[in-house]
């Protein structure tokens, strides 16, 4: 079966890549759908007939769900109850879940306890399958290159405000910082990027990458960190 590209995930594709052209559905998501009796949401499916799985898990030092699994047992816990498992945590502290059959072309993206077949316990972590696999992508370039950090320090009055308008803002994330949980990860990009984890006014950590020491002095003043 040959279906159209939408690029749902054109975002994440600017990062990882993208196959060119249409591509097949491949068998395992036929036989996932045929499970579940529905097709899947459009960005997930896009994301897997385009390889995009794949790219990402050879960036992420997290387990990411490839074509391949979804047919796999541990998948299949979870999607009993509506909800196919996207990404593992490479510590197993949590899980990342879409539902598998919602009505929603770009559904959120969801946190669970690693153990909770039943994904009773998912809180949102992205508003979009889009947001979701480009902000995976994007943590995981940024993380893999050269990088100033700082953890646990206060946060200036506005800094996001002030990031904002250096920089782009990108798509937030809530409830998870790599590591440990956070209220939310704000993102930027442009002549250099700013990750910054918050919590209770606190910056759980700070990240930049930028082209010059001068660049990197000055981002840091404005997230508080000391370089």
């Amino acid at each position: 079966m040959i279906a159209d590209v939408t690029a749902w995930n054109a975002a994440a594709y600017g990062v990882i890549g993208r196959v060119a052209g249409a591509a097949e559905v491949p068998t395992e998501v036929l036989a996932l759908q045929d499970r579940v009796g529905r097709s899947l949401p459009a960005a997930v499916e896009e994301w897997y007939r385009l390889d995009s799985d794949q790219r990402l898990a050879a960036v992420s030092c997290n387990r990411i769900t490839q074509t391949q699994n979804l047919t796999d047992q541990t998948v299949g816990r979870f999607l009993a109850s509506g909800y196919l498992l996207l990404e593992t945590d490479s510590q197993e502290c949590c899980r990342w879940v879409v539902a598998a059959c919602s009505e929603e072309a770009d559904p959120p993206v969801y946190l669970i306890d690693p153990e909770d077949d039943a994904c009773s316990s998912r809180s949102r972590y992205a508003d979009t399958f889009s947001d979701y696999a480009f902000t995976a992508a994007w943590d995981a370039v940024l993380w893999s290159g050269e990088l100033f950090t700082e953890f646990d320090h206060p946060l200036p009055p506005d800094p996001l405000s002030t990031l904002g308008i250096r920089l782009t803002a990108l798509p937030p994330t809530y409830g998870w910082a790599m590591n440990q949980g956070c209220e939310r990860v704000y993102r930027f990009d442009g002549g250099a990027k700013v990750s910054v984890a918050v919590a209770e006014g606190v910056a759980l950590w700070s990240a930049i990458a930028a082209p010059s020491s001068a660049t990197r002095e000055a981002l840091a003043e404005i997230v508080g960190a000391t370089v």
